[in-house]
């Protein structure tokens, strides 16, 4: 069994992988103070929460953005499982060609994410966007290689920017608005956040589809993370959704670089 991290700037996502798929998934605070024996105990309780057997847990891989977290949590999984981690960065194995400037700079968490793409579309261009703190998407070009990636506020980043900077504006629920014209204040933020992020999407999709000279209804757009259903449904170009595809493609890449 492979128990596989990836860890965000706002939270750490674990989940427990098989043969069969994703078995159990689970997401804690990232907590800049929490120690090794910490994380050690929330991932103790968390397995026991799901009535889960740490023995069962042969592998592990770690995909990280956040240096300052890696270290704990790498610590917190060894003890916990006896098990040395592989870590997703320079010297794995991706199966990806990757055409940007600095390669090694691409986010371990975009990898991820490009690898799992891997498994949901035969070949040719693709988008995927993934809607967390941040929005982010990487493009893959008509060879399949990552040629580029967008990066732009995710839309809790920017509620909560309009709730810190701007005066009597209240507290909102990220729930998509029925129509654009907002008729109260709550709609009017909600529309303004919701659809302003769909139609940053379209905008963004059609723009890349230029670039790429690629009509946009030839590109495969995939879409994951939190926000990804309240964003992508008011979308204009369809987006297919995989809420798991971070773990798809943690799978692949340790499937890839295991030892036989």
């Amino acid at each position: 069994m492979l128990l596989a991290f990836n860890i965000g700037n706002t939270s750490i996502s674990f989940g427990a992988v098989s043969e069969e798929g994703l078995r159990f998934r689970a997401d804690i605070a990232a907590h800049p103070v929490r120690t090794a024996d910490e994380y050690a105990v929330l991932l103790a309780q968390i397995f026991t929460l799901h009535g889960f057997d740490p023995a069962t847990i042969t592998d592990v891989i770690i995909a990280s953005v956040v240096p300052s977290l890696f270290n704990a949590v790498r610590a917190a999984v060894t003890r916990f499982t006896a098990v040395k981690p592989s870590i997703v960065g320079p010297g794995m194995r991706t199966g990806l060609q990757i055409r940007i400037d600095t390669p090694t700079q691409l986010g371990a968490d975009l990898v991820v994410l490009a690898a799992g793409a891997k498994k949901h579309i035969r070949s040719g261009a693709a988008v995927i966007a993934c809607l967390e703190t941040a929005t982010t998407l990487t493009v893959m070009d008509a060879d399949g290689a990552i040629c580029g990636v967008v990066i732009l506020p995710g839309v809790a980043s920017a509620a909560a920017a309009l709730e810190r900077d701007t005066a009597q504006l209240p507290q909102i629920l990220l729930t998509p608005p029925k129509k654009v014209i907002g008729k109260n204040t709550s709609d009017s933020i909600r529309s303004g956040l919701l659809w302003g992020a769909a139609v940053q999407l379209d905008g963004l999709v059609e723009r890349i589809a230029e670039e790429l000279d690629i009509p946009a209804a030839e590109i495969s757009l995939l879409a994951t993370g939190q926000y990804a259903d309240r964003v992508t449904s008011l979308c204009r170009h369809r987006f297919l959704r995989y809420p798991d595809l971070l773990f798809t493609g943690l799978r692949e890449l340790h499937q890839l670089n295991r030892r036989n």
